[in-house]
């Protein structure tokens, strides 16, 4: 099941990011003032939903500041997000004394972890293995780092705000019922009945599968996410710093309209009997893609009223009420930062083995099985299954990506080549990205590629450009990726890179080039890396 709507899967799906399908953003959900009122704004901008105007960073800034808690929503893989994230957390760190940062992807107990990064006690590899970040399952940390590098730019405090992930994992299966009463104890008493808008809209993440799922199976699915809203809300109100404000990092779904952690924090208050405090909410939209060059623009057939060809793309369109603040950003085409592995490990007995291989990954276009005991890693014994989880997050697109497992008794090599998919059907491609065919093509010759007609025999050579400048050529043989050539502005091989190994150990090639584009030196590497012949 393809959703794309942002859930995470651990064994079931849960709302923790949106990446908002476009009526998702159009939902007369939320503050009744702005419910049935648009806004719009292009790749790029700010739109202070409040006023109903595009703005500045330092304006929306000025307007998030007034929160004592301020909810930032995000798309978890999302790096053009990221990045504002913490050029917004920088700015909010100058403006307000004593901001502590609440992040969703560390845990209540994580404090003295956290305090000792902040203090730059603990750094990089051992900062990640200490909090056991990839160990729960965690997103890359790449995504992660610009706003936890500004936190610790300005010596904030960082509090983790979740729970375990077993009580939300219970609760998706069993109900609020299956918790244990150590569990029960933990998060508190859930009330799941007070806001059927909030109900409606998480019914709304999984677009029309709804229809086609048990009743029962939502209930559960919808006191899971009431139990992290309600948890983290819990923890915010714990740690909010009595002369000053928290900023949160949390998955959109948790701060749309205001119906998931902000509500639960105006109960938490009432029910308390303490005064309510203002909550600020940015959450994210992705404008359309621009159209593809010569086509016409979707939208109204007369002269001026469409949008689709207007400077800069088209616009997004939300109503007011999702978020005080609205950032747009670029629609990428599902073209994530860093590429997605795919696997699931375990280890026992000194054994590290797979546990599981999501489809249409790296791990499933390299052969991986369920069952396989991993030996080696790109050329490297993994001491540990923690250190081996931090080897395979390091990897890249253009890397290679070669493990050897036993299988049945037998030593089985498994590889594929780290390339992100541009192509999402049959004629469209990621925004911005053109995919052509390409002419016979020598990776050492002097001779730019050039375009041509499809191949016939089941090997597909495939020019790639982004934005009209040729990046990479792909080899593909009947489905598998086979080969990468790298390219210079011209259009000639700079780095080649094989899923099988040559003669002589070959799977990675580099050239150096005269200004003619004559091949002046070629260097060879193996699976480890190490130079061949050197």
């Amino acid at each position: 099941m393809s959703l794309k709507t942002g859930f995470v899967v651990v064994g079931i799906l849960f709302v923790t990011a949106a990446g908002f399908a476009a009526d998702v953003d159009q939902l007369p959900l939320g503050n009744a003032h702005r419910a049935y009122q648009f806004g719009s704004a292009r790749a790029g901008q700010l739109y202070d939903c409040l006023h109903g105007k595009v703005v500045t960073q330092d304006d929306a800034v000025a307007e998030l500041a007034q929160g004592r808690v301020i909810l930032l929503g995000e798309e978890h893989t999302n790096i053009d997000q990221k990045q504002l994230q913490a050029k917004l957390v920088d700015a909010l760190a100058t403006r307000i004394p004593h901001l502590v940062l609440g992040m969703e992807f560390f845990q209540r107990g994580d404090g003295p972890i956290l305090e000792k990064w902040i203090s730059g006690a603990l750094k990089g590899d051992d900062f990640l293995l200490a909090s056991h970040w990839y160990d729960r399952g965690g997103y890359n940390w790449v995504y992660y780092a610009p706003v936890m590098g500004m936190a610790r730019a300005h010596h904030m405090r960082v509090v983790g705000l979740n729970i375990p992930r077993a009580i939300p994992h219970t609760v998706s299966m069993k109900g609020l019922k299956g918790l244990s009463k150590e569990q029960h104890a933990e998060i508190g008493p859930i009330d799941t009945s007070g806001s059927p808008q909030h109900r409606y809209l998480i019914s709304r993440y999984f677009g029309d599968t709804i229809a086609m799922l048990p009743p029962s199976w939502f209930d559960r699915m919808y006191q899971a996410q009431c139990v992290w809203d309600v948890a983290m809300a819990r923890s915010i109100l714990a740690n909010l710093p009595p002369n000053g404000a928290m900023v949160v990092i949390v998955g959109s779904g948790h701060v749309a309209y205001g119906l998931g952690i902000a509500r639960r924090i105006h109960e938490e208050l009432a029910t308390r009997g303490l005064a309510d405090i203002r909550v600020t909410t940015f959450c994210p939209v992705t404008a359309p893609a621009p159209e593809p060059a010569g086509e016409e623009p979707h939208g109204h057939p007369m002269p001026g009223m469409g949008h689709g060809g207007a400077q800069g793309g088209p616009p997004a369109l939300f109503v007011r009420s999702l978020a005080d603040v609205v950032g747009v950003f670029p629609d990428r085409g599902g073209v994530e930062a860093v590429p997605r592995i795919g696997l699931k490990l375990t280890a026992a007995d000194g054994k590290i083995t797979v546990k599981r291989v999501w489809p249409e990954t790296a791990s499933a276009a390299a052969g991986l099985h369920k069952g396989d005991q991993v030996v080696d890693l790109n050329g490297g014994v993994p001491s540990d299954i923690h250190r081996l989880r931090l080897a395979l997050a390091r990897l890249r697109w253009g890397d290679r990506f070669d493990m050897k497992v036993v299988r049945d008794g037998k030593t089985i090599k498994c590889a594929a080549l780290l390339e992100p998919v541009l192509e999402k059907t049959e004629k469209t491609v990621a925004p911005g990205w053109q995919v052509t065919d390409a002419a016979p093509f020598g990776p050492a010759g002097a001779t730019p590629v050039k375009a041509s007609p499809k191949a016939t025999d089941h090997v597909e050579q495939r020019l790639i450009s982004h934005n009209g400048k040729p990046v990479r050529v792909e080899v593909w043989r009947d489905k598998t990726l086979v080969a990468v050539h790298e390219l210079d502005g011209a259009g000639r091989a700079i780095r080649s890179l094989y899923r099988v190994p040559r003669a002589d150990g070959t799977v990675e090639v580099r050239y150096k080039r005269a200004k003619d584009g004559a091949v002046t030196s070629m260097v060879r590497f193996d699976r480890s890396g190490k130079e061949i012949g050197g």
